[in-house]
């Protein structure tokens, strides 16, 4: 399965109490493919340091990386399908270039994109993602 993780969502799986952390560990063993663009990388970068600081943005960065199951995709046109935050829409646009399954976000921007008849989206809250996990193992 090949996913998009808004950033807010990818901080609440890594903690090894999270309730979500089987999202991380579906990563981890390389059963879930992450869309990323170097945009979304750079998101990532600047939360991670504020809330991390240098040495576990870069073990995390760094194994985000190198990873076999990680996509890196080029963005080569922007829909600028959400007004509201645009700066949301470097999620929604790797989604499309990567033809992913799902977006997996909890911001209610994101998952408005649901309601949108073209693009298609599937945009679906961390707790479902998770559980659907869950029951796939």
């Amino acid at each position: 399965m090949r996913i998009v993780l808004d950033t807010n969502c990818f901080i609440s799986c890594i903690g090894k109490l999270s309730p979500y952390r089987n999202v991380f560990d579906a990563f981890l063993s390389g059963n879930i493919s992450l869309c990323i663009s170097t945009e979304i990388l750079l998101e990532y970068e600047e939360i991670f340091l504020t809330k991390w600081g240098n040495e576990v943005t870069e073990n995390l960065l760094s194994r985000l990386i190198r990873a076999d199951n990680t996509e890196f995709v080029t963005v080569f046109f922007k829909f600028n399908t959400i007004i509201a935050d645009v700066d949301d829409n470097k999620f929604a646009d790797v989604y499309l270039a990567s033809n992913a399954d799902l977006i997996v976000s909890n911001d209610a921007k994101l998952l408005a994109l649901n309601q949108l008849g073209f693009p298609t989206f599937e945009v679906i809250n961390l707790q479902t993602f998770s559980e659907m996990l869950k029951k796939k193992n």
